[in-house]
């Protein structure tokens, strides 16, 4: 067991826990690894904690951009990856050391293409938000890995708690979306994915940080691109595997939900977008199949049953369960 797995970790400021980062990538029980720092366009000391890292260890290289995201600086390290497998990490996380070792193994034991496992959510002091474990499975075929993906069953939107083929990749790159670049990259693997096994260990702590991308402020533009991706994969899967262009479908018109709801909380409250979010979930809203809503969740179904009805009438159904949580736990306290 000597395959070489490539780890690629983008960096952009993140100078105050890159080195914890790092470190629990070095400390590796297992050691046949390329390490590749992407450095993109930091302004703080990220890039000499980089240098310093790669001055004690020979496998680390460390490549140095202009900022231009995340996807960037992945589809960089995909670029000069050498190892036969590749795995991601993002810089304010962690790993266990055990990880790589567990993954390889299991990839090589079962001659699988993609291996997942669970994560820790936890703060920056290692405090425990919450713990995601998924069932030990294996599937084979890309029908079964797709549907399972696309269906949310026993699986992460998430990249970093992956190791892949690097084969897998060979035409695929990351996308220059905003948001949902993890989603489209995914999809497009697992299209082509001959075996696929989770494992329940978790293996990978995610660090709950407050101003990454997801939780920064609400911008209808760029959030958007969860959207666009959504219907360029539906596109693609229309040619592929149709029956699962409904799991898409129900994607698409989540988000429009969310999206419209967050926009009518605005004080400035962008009419364009919201007519075009509706323009939107007419198209893919009769595309949604019972076998999906089964899988998916009624409770969601209702309230897109809702909102097709009328749009603010979900808004205002929304508000008022907001309103009564947050009464109850006024209470509770």
């Amino acid at each position: 067991m000597d395959s070489k797995i490539s780890i690629i970790i983008p960096i952009f400021n993140a100078e105050e826990h890159l080195s914890k980062c790092i470190s629990s990538v070095i400390s590796q029980t297992y050691s046949n690894l390329e390490i590749i720092l992407i450095n993109d366009g930091s302004t703080d000391g990220s890039l000499a904690i980089c240098k310093a890292f790669a001055d004690k260890d020979k496998r680390i290289k460390v490549i140095s951009k202009k900022n231009e995201g995340v996807s960037s600086a992945r589809n960089t390290g995909l670029d000069v990856a050498t190892g036969e497998y590749v795995g991601f990490i993002d810089s304010d996380d962690y790993v266990s050391e055990l990880m790589f070792e567990k993954m390889i193994k299991t990839m090589i034991d079962y001659q699988a293409e993609v291996v997942e496992c669970g994560y820790i959510n936890c703060d920056y002091n290692g405090n425990i938000r919450k713990i995601y474990e998924l069932k030990e499975s294996v599937l084979d075929g890309e029908y079964s890995c797709s549907y399972m993906y696309l269906s949310r069953q026993n699986t992460t939107n998430y990249n970093w708690n992956k190791l892949y083929k690097a084969s897998l990749f060979i035409d695929i790159r990351y996308p220059h979306y905003a948001y949902s670049e993890d989603y489209w990259v995914n999809t497009m693997i697992f299209n082509k994915c001959k075996r696929k096994v989770t494992i329940s260990d978790c293996l990978y702590y995610y660090v709950f940080n407050e101003k990454s991308a997801v939780r920064s402020k609400f911008n209808i533009i760029k959030r958007m691109d969860t959207i666009n991706a959504a219907e360029n994969l539906y596109d693609f899967h229309s040619k592929h595997f149709d029956k699962l262009c409904s799991f898409i479908a129900f994607y698409i018109c989540n988000y429009v939900l969310t999206f419209y709801e967050m926009i009518s909380r605005e004080e400035n409250k962008n009419e364009i977008y919201q007519k075009q979010l509706n323009e939107i979930f007419i198209k893919y809203f009769y595309k949604i199949d019972n076998n999906t809503i089964k899988l998916m969740g009624y409770k969601l179904y209702v309230y897109m049953l809702v909102y097709r009805i009328n749009p603010y009438l979900y808004f205002l159904l929304k508000r008022m369960i907001y309103s009564g949580k947050s009464i109850y736990c006024k209470n509770k306290k």
